[in-house]
């Protein structure tokens, strides 16, 4: 998978603050990342809608968008993806209809959300390790400390990488809670 650059954008689910601080714990350990994004589950992976064109396609988004009722997301399992380097992520028990927000997005901009070399998964990644052993700790640590972590998703957030490499959250756009005039004119 291509290596993403200033100016790459990609549209995620953020879970809430307090959400994000409990799942922080885990990342400041074991995720090199954690300061550049915060805790996420990617549904179109980058480069995405460049800024110059965000505009034009912020209401045909919004309007796909509106047609998706908000949902809970329950985080209860991790899981591991095998690579180099091989990551820890949770599982989010709602795959199903994150998949199919996935899934109508690329369909309806296919020139922006780009196929992907491998099947679509929902996730939230925890930390990334260099050896089975590392992964199989960090796994058995964050098990054994995870509490179910309940979150409502009513929208979607559109994200740019900046120069100092720092994924940055420009946009929301609403799930159907909202009615697609009210999400244009954000």
């Amino acid at each position: 998978m291509r290596i993403p650059v200033p100016g790459d954008s990609a549209l995620i689910i953020l879970p809430p603050e307090a959400i994000g601080e409990r799942i922080d714990r885990w990342r400041r350990v074991y995720d090199p990342n954690q300061h550049t994004i915060p805790p996420h589950i990617t549904l179109v992976y980058p480069p995405f809608v460049p800024q110059e064109a965000w505009d034009e396609l912020r209401a045909p988004l919004a309007a796909l968008l509106a047609g998706f009722l908000p949902f809970t997301v329950t985080l209860r399992t991790t899981e591991v993806f095998i690579a180099r380097p091989a990551v820890l992520w949770l599982r989010p028990e709602e795959d199903a209809v994150i998949g199919q927000l996935h899934a109508a997005i690329t369909a309806q901009f296919p020139e922006y959300a780009l196929p992907l070399p491998f099947d679509y998964v929902p996730h939230l990644t925890i930390g990334l390790f260099a050896t089975p052993d590392a992964l199989a700790e960090a796994r058995q640590v964050v098990s054994a400390e995870l509490t179910p972590l309940h979150f409502r998703v009513d929208k979607v957030a559109y994200a740019v990488l900046d120069h100092d490499g720092a994924w940055c959250h420009c946009d929301e756009l609403p799930l159907g809670s909202l009615s697609v005039e009210a999400a244009t004119d954000a």
